[in-house]
């Protein structure tokens, strides 16, 4: 059909070039990675405050350009606890602003480990390595996955406690594909086998999906045990709105969040609120001081229902 649109000498005259919409039809579209599938729900979840009881101290110090030490103090209704955590950069860096390994750890009070470990074999390669020790346990929990972006699409596959002797764990597959600019689709895939699994084996598949604009990003996921959905929503350069629908078909139970996330530039204040279906009413307001390194959080969670109320008053050094 293009030697149809082909532009002839006729009477000295020239016929006229393809049309627009022919031109769009053959320029060939060409697609972004659409990210990972823990990314689906990251943009709702942002506008959602976290909020805790009590006071809490946060102080971070970097030893070096790679090596940086947290201390983090918290005094509330529960035990008062500590956790110590260091983190450790690498030089190796495959794409701007990461580089890699990069080695976690830390330890509360009570001598509870955490370790995890995150590196980046190839530009499309990741790989991570995480285990928990708590005390007085001889059962430790470990998890390793590896996360590979194609060009076009992503896939990841997670392994979590397996044991062979024991015939135990929990495997977890996911595939995100791009097929336009806004839409995105995939699928997951879970097993689990054990002694305390009903049966010895379960299998589930669920459907994700994802549309983004320019100022909205709509996620869904939907499987056998449940639905979840999401949107948020750019209004302004200075106010989000986040709307999240977590649905158990099993229990037939449904909590609806609506939140929203403000930021007023000038005065480097950023506050955000939620309130769900079970009349859970949660904020946040962060305060960065300029020309001291700190900041400074105030939160509160309010349950109507029980007449249960948590505040907490935060500062973060460094």
């Amino acid at each position: 059909m293009e030697y149809l649109f082909r532009g002839a000498s006729c009477g000295g005259a020239a016929q006229p070039g393809p049309p627009s919409w022919y031109q769009k039809l053959s320029k060939k579209e060409t697609l972004e990675n659409p990210g990972s599938v823990e990314e689906l729900f990251r943009k709702v979840r942002e506008t959602q405050p976290n909020c805790f009881d009590g006071a809490k101290v946060v102080l971070n110090k970097g030893l070096s350009n790679h090596f940086q030490m947290t201390h983090t103090i918290q005094l509330g209704n529960a035990t008062p606890s500590y956790r110590l955590q260091s983190t450790y950069v690498g030089t190796q860096m495959h794409t701007p602003g990461e580089a890699y390994p990069v080695l976690l750890g830390d330890v509360d009070g009570q001598g509870n480990v955490n370790c995890n470990i995150i590196h980046q074999l190839t530009e499309r390669l990741r790989c991570k390595f995480g285990a928990q020790f708590q005390a007085g346990s001889q059962n430790a929990m470990h998890q390793a996955s590896a996360d590979y972006r194609g060009t076009d699409f992503s896939c990841s596959l997670t392994l979590a406690s397996p044991g062979l002797a024991t015939g135990c764990g929990m495997i977890v597959a996911n595939f995100l594909q791009a097929v336009s600019r806004r839409w995105a689709i995939g699928s997951e895939l879970s097993y689990q086998c054990g002694s305390n699994v009903p049966r010895g084996h379960l299998a589930m598949v669920s459907l994700l999906g994802r549309y983004e604009t320019e100022r909205s990003v709509s996620s869904a996921t939907i499987g056998a045990t449940g639905i979840h959905l999401g949107h948020c929503l750019q209004c302004s350069d200075q106010l989000q709105i986040g709307v999240e629908l977590e649905t158990c078909l099993r229990s037939m139970a449904s909590v609806a969040t609506l939140s929203y996330m403000a930021e007023i530039a000038k005065g480097h204040v950023q506050f955000r609120a939620s309130i769900d279906s079970n009349w859970c009413v949660c904020s946040a307001l962060d305060k960065r001081f300029q020309q001291l390194p700190c900041t400074l959080q105030l939160t509160g969670c309010l349950q109507h229902k029980t007449g249960n109320m948590k505040v907490g008053l935060g500062l973060f050094i460094g």
